[in-house]
């Protein structure tokens, strides 16, 4: 065979073999680019949005908190992860939350609320000039930003606000400048040395000034320490802990966690797994609750609501799941536990669709056709063509059905 043969078989044979089908390749998305143009800053501000996995089938009556992570170029990718993974599954530890991520155009300017340009050494250095812009960015926040995210998504009025090394210097100018803008606080390995710790400065006049209402403050420190000369100052969050430690002041709750394993440069996305947990600590329900006394979650759930100074509910999904299973899928059927948990949505969440039509499921095999009927009805009065409830209104009406699961 000549090579020109040769080589049009091979092609023919390239040609032949199929394409991986388009359909085939799907991407994960975690979230989407905006951008916002701040009248206070002058300029386009770039931010990123990720939506829990349950948002687009219940936006239309859920609220979620909100995480405003600074540095979002840098840990909107991590710290959604975070979220997603504290969120989801039969024993969430805490609410489902929006994540936004503000890019850091910045960094320096924004995160800094005075001009200085000593640095970390103690040296002055042109690397802060425009350092000082902190105070419009604080306004970009509360006037511009926080608005746009209430308008376009699905929220609720508790906000959490968390920054790492120097955006934490905002962070905290923030609590005690602004304690009701945000509800929780996050500082990561604060750089509150800034400006000869201005903000620890601050922080004391605060606690004489400002009220505060439910207001949570989580700071991570590292025990490891940067070798002089290289670093001449410490962080700050130790020194900030212990005088809040040493003043407790009402409707301000801190928490101080110091880790051993992680060096500065490595704490952020550990620590922002710390800090949620323990801002939601009694968020998550035990296995005993949810297997044995079911009872007890509501109580769990109104302790949290009234230490954090704001509603917080049962997560709907994991109430779903466990009715169903008490239904239908553990070795043996418990009817009542399967409807106090479909009967918690449905106070929890009086416009869900799911919420009623699982109940009516559940009514329809407790076989009480009228409860059925009023909880089918429920739902698709709130989303009419409901195929759930369109189907779960035929069993509950075919009362001469001979299936095990039909209402007789």
């Amino acid at each position: 065979m000549g090579f020109l043969a040769l080589l049009a078989l091979i092609l023919l044979f390239a040609k032949s073999e199929p394409a991986p089908a388009a359909e085939a390749r799907k991407k994960y998305v975690i979230g989407e680019q905006y951008t916002l143009h701040s009248k206070v800053l002058g300029e386009d501000r770039t931010f990123w949005v990720s939506l829990p996995a349950s948002y687009d089938g219940s936006k239309a009556y859920r609220r979620y908190p909100v995480l405003y992570v600074l540095d979002g170029n840098l840990f909107f990718h991590p710290f959604t992860g975070v979220v997603t993974q504290l969120s989801e599954d039969a024993t969430p530890l805490i609410p489902e939350m929006i994540v936004v991520g503000i890019d850091s155009l910045h960094r320096v300017r924004d995160s800094t609320p005075t001009r200085s340009l000593v640095g970390p050494n103690g040296k002055e250095a042109q690397d802060w000039a425009e350092s000082g812009g902190g105070e419009a960015f604080q306004r970009f926040m509360g006037e511009e930003l926080i608005p746009y995210i209430d308008a376009h998504f699905s929220t609720s009025n508790y906000r959490v606000l968390a920054g790492y090394s120097l955006t934490g210097v905002p962070v905290i100018y923030n609590l005690f400048t602004r304690p009701a803008m945000f509800n929780a606080h996050i500082v990561l390995d604060g750089a509150l040395w800034w400006d000869d710790r201005m903000t620890i400065r601050l922080a004391e006049r605060a606690l004489a000034e400002r009220r505060f209402n439910h207001n949570e403050l989580f700071i991570l420190t590292t025990a490891q320490r940067f070798p002089a000369p290289y670093i001449t100052v410490e962080p700050g969050g130790r020194e900030l802990a212990a005088l809040l430690e040493r003043r407790p002041t009402p409707g301000l709750h801190v928490m101080h966690h110091e880790v051993t394993r992680e060096t500065h440069h490595s704490l952020a996305t550990t620590g922002l797994y710390e800090a949620l947990v323990s801002i939601f600590d009694g968020h998550m329900m035990t296995l005993d609750e949810l297997y044995l006394t079911p009872a007890k979650i509501p109580a769990r759930f109104e302790r949290l609501s009234e230490r954090l100074g704001h509603s917080f509910a049962p997560p709907e999904g994991t109430i779903d799941f466990f009715g169903y299973n008490f239904m239908r899928y553990l070795p043996v059927q418990e009817m009542d536990k399967a409807l106090f948990y479909f009967q918690m949505n449905t106070r929890n969440y009086p416009r869900s669709p799911n919420a009623w039509a699982s109940l009516g499921e559940a009514y329809v095999e407790a076989h009480d056709c009228a409860r059925a009927a009023d909880a089918f009805a429920r739902s698709l009065t709130l989303q009419p063509g409901f195929s759930k409830a369109k189907t779960g209104m035929e069993a509950a009406r075919n009362e001469g059905g001979d299936s095990p699961r039909r209402c007789h």
